[in-house]
């Protein structure tokens, strides 16, 4: 028959149970404990930045690049032919108003003055003298014409003595047409002389005319080459600094040809490029920002060249602190041109967390997680971005490079 269990073997048997029961209760939460902790990954604390969320104004802006140029430089060209003799500033030093940089030759530009002043001088000459022939020929015309107009007379008297004579039977009617006819042809040959008188008048005066012209050709001539010859100088405008010389001394130089360039280093403005991409965002008079180092500069988009080339576009910027100590010429710089502004938006610094795209996924910092939140884009710059989604302000984003746990929904924070 069957024995009774003792009290003491059944108890020892539900401890036994128990024992197995809270074995595996411990057992499946180590495992799932395990299986979280696979599935959520662990992000250090220290290798992450974060941003608290605010509400502030932001500007929305398109990036260029540019370039620091003086806001003036002079290219200082050859105004003859010649040949470099003397360098007397060099590239990187200063320069004064009306300094002369460098002496170039000019034995030719002398000789082609000196002949200029000798013929302007034959042509005031020869000025001189028409004048003279041209008072002593007024005057012969005025006196043939005089002598003409008293024969004239004298015929015209004796016209009426042989008509009267006529009249009385003192000469015949042939005397009398003879008398008509001497009148007549005088009267003809002093309306001829008159005529004559006025022709050559106007001819002479026309021959003065071309006199006149000629000297004022050959002065402007003379004053040409006057001003060559003080170019020649190669004289600095204004107070600046060289950039460029050419100091081959003994090379010939054409006319037109730059010999030096002379600028002014207490000005600048920058020479940007940007992608054609945003060609209708960028206007003459658009504000700009220069980033230069750790300064931010203002301007605004001066002018905007029409062409493009090789898909970028090419415009000047004019910086409002455009003697800043920090510019130096030929500093490259980043350029950022607004292109809208919004007031009251909820924003983040920017970060490698911001990839470009609209829509993307940011994560918030809750205690030791990180949780996931799907989020629009709106506005940005170099400086924030604009966070459109369920963050609110005061919240605690990772700006850090978050790509590869884009698929995530929560992260762990481990304290260090």
């Amino acid at each position: 028959m069957d024995r009774e269990i003792s009290p003491e073997v059944t108890r020892k048997r539900k401890i036994k149970i128990y024992t197995r029961v809270a074995a595996g209760v411990v057992i499946l939460i180590a495992l799932s404990i395990l299986f979280r902790s696979l599935l959520t990954p662990t992000i250090s604390r220290s290798r992450i930045s974060t941003c608290r969320a605010e509400i502030g104004p932001i500007e929305a802006t398109v990036t260029a690049s540019g370039i620091v140029i003086p806001a003036f430089e002079q290219a200082i060209t050859s105004p003859i032919p010649s040949q470099i003799e003397e360098i007397y500033v060099k590239a990187g030093e200063s320069v004064n108003e009306n300094q002369p940089i460098l002496r170039l030759n000019k034995e030719f530009i002398q000789i082609t003055l000196n002949r200029l002043k000798d013929e302007l001088e034959l042509q005031k000459n020869k000025r001189t003298r028409f004048d003279s022939d041209l008072l002593r020929a007024e005057s012969e015309l005025q006196a043939q014409y005089d002598i003409k107009e008293l024969q004239t007379r004298y015929l015209e008297n004796d016209l009426e003595r042989e008509k009267h004579l006529f009249d009385i039977g003192g000469s015949t009617k042939s005397s009398v047409a003879r008398a008509e006819l001497s009148v007549e042809i005088s009267r003809k040959e002093l309306h001829q002389l008159a005529s004559k008188i006025v022709s050559q008048k106007a001819s002479l005066k026309a021959d003065s005319r071309e006199l006149d012209l000629q000297i004022r050709i050959q002065e402007n001539r003379l004053e040409e080459v006057s001003r060559q010859m003080d170019l020649a100088d190669a004289k600095s405008d204004r107070n600046g600094v060289i950039t460029w010389v050419n100091d081959r001394i003994g090379s010939t130089v054409n006319a037109g040809e730059i010999i030096a360039r002379v600028a002014d280093l207490r000005s600048f403005q920058i020479d940007a490029t940007i992608s054609e991409v945003h060609a209708a965002r960028l206007t003459p008079g658009a504000v700009v920002r220069i980033r230069l180092n750790d300064q931010s500069l203002g301007g605004h988009v001066e002018s905007v060249k029409p062409s493009v080339k090789e898909g970028v576009m090419s415009f000047m910027v004019s910086l409002d602190d455009s003697g800043n100590r920090s510019l130096r010429p030929n500093l490259r710089t980043d350029v950022f041109v607004v292109t809208g502004s919004r007031d009251s938006v909820l924003r983040v610094a920017n970060g490698p967390f911001y990839s470009g795209l609209r829509d993307q996924t940011v994560f918030v910092i809750d205690g030791n997680k990180a949780k996931a939140h799907k989020v629009d884009i709106g506005a940005s710059n170099i400086d924030w971005v604009e966070l459109l989604g369920d963050i609110r302000p005061g919240d605690e984003v990772i700006v850090s490079d978050m790509r590869k746990y884009q698929n995530m929904t929560r992260l762990s924070i481990q304290r260090d």
